[in-house]
């Protein structure tokens, strides 16, 4: 599959398969993600590769740190449930984690580049024919998730990237030519 390819047919499909991709295809992605374009001849981004009961143990503090500010109490078990799930929505989940640097302008390079090394695991994930979905939200930022992590201290959860085998096609899709989303200086 060629770059141009693998980036129109790249799509998130969140019905996958139980089976777990195989680590040689996992480490063919993470090794995609590295060649991402980077600020001051640094990486700076790690990894954190999610499978099996760790998911579970995740799914549990995402459940138990959930506040209810304004859901009803008789919905209160069923959101609970949901959030407990949310790890195990593919037998495996990439976090992607800016590193810390010690200024705002810094900190800004890091996250982006963080977020073109995510774009390559995707694209990589595509290749290999996997389904790879992103998400953040709260869990990228809760304190407990983040320390069950190991995420230190001025280190960013840029994404979860959610892998798993599609069990259906992705949908056809479309987008807006770029023609009128451009402007040309000379």
């Amino acid at each position: 599959m060629d770059v141009y390819e693998a980036i129109r047919a790249r799509c998130s499909v969140a019905q996958v398969s139980p089976e777990p991709p195989e680590r040689a295809v996992v480490e063919r992605l993470l090794e995609a993600a590295t060649w991402a374009p980077y600020h001051h001849v640094r990486e700076p981004w790690r990894f954190v590769v999610i499978g099996g009961a760790a998911r579970a143990r995740l799914g549990e503090i995402a459940a138990a740190t959930l506040r209810f500010d304004d859901v009803p109490p008789d919905t209160q078990a069923k959101v609970r449930d949901k959030e407990r799930g949310k790890f195990e929505r593919a037998p495996l989940v990439v976090a992607t984690i800016a590193l810390p640097a010690g200024d705002e302008i810094d900190r800004e390079e890091n996250y982006a580049a963080t977020v073109a090394a995510t774009q390559n695991l995707l694209l990589a994930a595509t290749a290999e024919g996997l389904s790879a979905f992103w998400r953040t939200g709260r869990l990228a930022r809760e304190p407990a998730i983040l320390d069950a992590l190991g995420v230190k201290e001025g280190e960013r959860v840029v994404a979860y990237v959610y892998l798993g085998y599609p069990l259906r096609p992705a949908p056809p899709r479309a987008r807006e030519p770029a023609a009128g989303k451009t402007e040309w200086m000379q």
